[in-house]
């Protein structure tokens, strides 16, 4: 076990998709509470504005990139990592006698920058770190087991709390959770990467099937986009797209949901942290360890994601009502 209290300058490194930073939400929030407010943050802005805002940091650095706006950076980072600026980075981060890098990946861009760091204590999944992590079933607990490095005993469950919403936006959903009166909340989410979708027409026909058979409910589809053929819905008229919102409306919305249904995506992990139940729907990525953690749930999973049928996920959804 390592000492927390031998470290007056340590730096956790976080960069990934947007679902990924959720993932690392809970290992983040621990160790800036074991290091008392001496831990330093390097992630992407558009991350720490959006996800970990509310965590108490010494410092907060953000990854600059080469010949980039930075703006869709945050679905770039990882086996196709934009360059940044390491040597830059290393300066602003001099002094870091304990580097932590929680990334599931490396690349020849956070190589260079540890070597010019040169903390003489590192952490991270590779064997190039002084203490390597290994990975576990749920990738939440792969991530967060970087805490038990210095406390055996902390608890996942005990940081796991939803990510922070401005009040605007909180104000906004409670105000129409008020207005639908006695009915339910179904959030749906579509849009990933394309070897991750399910088939828009089957997202129509269980909607459908749904609404038919829970009259309470209505429903509100989430994202950055979709391709559902809402006018082919014959309940259209309890369906409402809202895609293209701000995340943080996005996650508001969560918030005071009575169910999800989503693929594999940030939407998943974001309802996962409200402990909203859910259905996730998954093909080639594994359930077991990029699905639900925390909130009760049904995974559908197949090696080929157009085998799934609308009548599984239905049957999963009606478990969960």
């Amino acid at each position: 076990m390592l000492d927390p209290k031998n470290f007056k300058q340590p730096v956790v490194f976080f960069a990934n998709g947007i679902g990924d930073h959720l993932i690392a939400l809970p290992a983040i929030r621990a160790l800036s509470n074991i290091f008392s407010g001496r831990l330093s943050l390097i992630v992407v802005e558009e991350a720490y504005t959006q996800i970990f805002s509310d965590i108490v940091f010494e410092s907060v650095w953000f990854i600059k990139t080469f010949g980039s706006s930075g703006v869709h950076i945050m679905q770039k980072i990882g086996r196709e990592l934009t360059p940044f600026d390491y040597e830059v980075l290393a300066k602003e981060a001099s002094g870091c006698d304990l580097f932590i890098s929680l990334c599931l990946w490396t690349s020849p861009y956070l190589e260079r920058f540890i070597e010019n760091l040169s903390p003489p204590v590192s952490v991270g999944f590779y064997p190039t770190f002084t203490y390597k992590l290994s990975e576990k079933i749920n990738c939440f607990d792969s991530i967060f087991c970087v805490n038990h490095l210095f406390n055996p005993q902390i608890n996942i469950e005990d940081f796991s709390n939803p990510p922070y919403i401005e009040k605007k936006y909180l104000t906004l959903v409670q105000d129409l959770k008020v207005s639908m009166k006695k009915n339910k909340l179904l959030i749906v989410h579509t849009d990933t990467k394309p070897r991750k979708i399910w088939s828009a027409d089957k997202f129509i026909r269980t909607i459908d099937k749904f609404l038919s058979v829970q009259t309470d409910y209505i429903v509100i589809i989430v994202g950055m986009h979709h391709n559902l053929p809402l006018e082919l819905a014959y309940y259209k008229n309890r369906i409402f797209d809202v895609s293209g919102i701000p995340l943080e409306l996005s996650f508001a919305l969560l918030s005071v949901a009575d169910l999800f249904l989503g693929v594999d995506s940030c939407m998943l992990h974001a309802a996962d942290l409200f402990r909203v139940p859910g259905v996730g729907i998954f093909g080639p990525t594994n359930p077991q360890k990029w699905g639900f953690r925390f909130a009760p749930h049904k995974h559908i999973t197949s090696d080929s994601i157009t085998s799934i049928t609308s009548q599984q996920v239905f049957d999963a959804l009606m478990c969960l009502c």
